[in-house]
């Protein structure tokens, strides 16, 4: 396996993947404060292991 300069997954766009994952529908603000609390809860349980 060798050298190329060609990109395998240049044309490739993924999509679906992750849809059935998703069980509402909120704003943007909604989803950046839900990852803040998530991220802020996850801190403080490695901290306190």
């Amino acid at each position: 396996g060798g050298e190329s300069s060609s990109k395998a997954w240049k044309d490739i766009w993924g999509c679906g993947q992750g849809i059935g994952a998703i069980k509402v529908i909120g704003s943007a603000g909604d989803l950046v404060s839900g990852l803040s609390n998530q991220y802020n809860n996850a801190l403080k349980r490695v901290l306190s292991a």
